[in-house]
């Protein structure tokens, strides 16, 4: 028999826990729940833990190529259409700026007088002539093994020379357009020259389709 330090009464050690240390069992049970509240009211009083906020994974950066510019598929009419359309952008683009820059007004002989003449020349004659010089010139510069940038600027730099008259800003506001066109053929050009031909003319063609109807327009204003 032993007594307990807390309360004083006999108790058999035999029938209390090793860990009880000289307390009787009620006694030890008691000091088991005093301390379980004491540890629950500590908790609760304890402030909330910060929470850490949720991070979506990074995406990789992917780097922009030219050829995400190009269309995905493999038909050669969406591809003429969007390159077409690239160079209208880039074309009223670069008008713009010209007349910002305040240079010389295109003179009379510059536009067209609008009849269907001027509008075939714009949409057939012009694109298949102009075309066909494109692709002549870069086939010649291809034979003296130039590098490939080399046969798309020296073809596209030719043709738009040749637009210096009557207006010489026109050059430079078409070198763009002949460039889409010398790098459209030099794309296509691995399965045929003979198919890869009239993908410039088409572009050609597009492009030309809003001088075309200026100059319509222009007309019927003037008839």
């Amino acid at each position: 028999m032993a007594i307990c330090k807390t309360c004083g009464k006999k108790y058999s050690k035999w029938a209390t826990p090793v860990s009880a240390r000289s307390v009787c069992g009620e006694c030890f049970e008691a000091e088991l729940s005093h301390e379980a509240e004491v540890e629950e009211q500590r908790q609760q009083d304890l402030p909330p833990a910060p929470t850490i906020p949720e991070r979506s994974p990074r995406k990789p950066m992917v780097p922009i190529r030219l050829r995400s510019f190009l269309p995905r598929g493999h038909s050669k009419i969406v591809f003429a259409l969007v390159m077409g359309c690239y160079c209208i952008a880039v074309g009223s683009f670069i008008a713009t700026w010209t007349w910002l820059a305040r240079l010389p007004r295109p003179p009379r002989a510059f536009y067209l007088r609008g009849d269907a003449a001027d509008v075939f020349g714009l949409l057939i004659f012009g694109p298949l002539i102009e075309s066909l010089m494109l692709v002549g010139l870069f086939e010649l510069v291809r034979r003296l093994r130039a590098p490939d940038w080399a046969q798309i600027l020296t073809s596209a730099l030719f043709i738009s020379a040749l637009h210096v008259w009557p207006w010489w800003p026109h050059a430079f506001i078409v070198l763009p357009s002949f460039l889409i066109q010398s790098a459209s053929y030099f794309y296509w050009r691995r399965a045929s020259w003979k198919e890869a031909f009239w993908v410039p003319v088409c572009i050609h063609s597009i492009n030309n389709v809003i001088p075309a109807l200026s100059a319509v327009g222009r007309a019927m204003r003037h008839a």
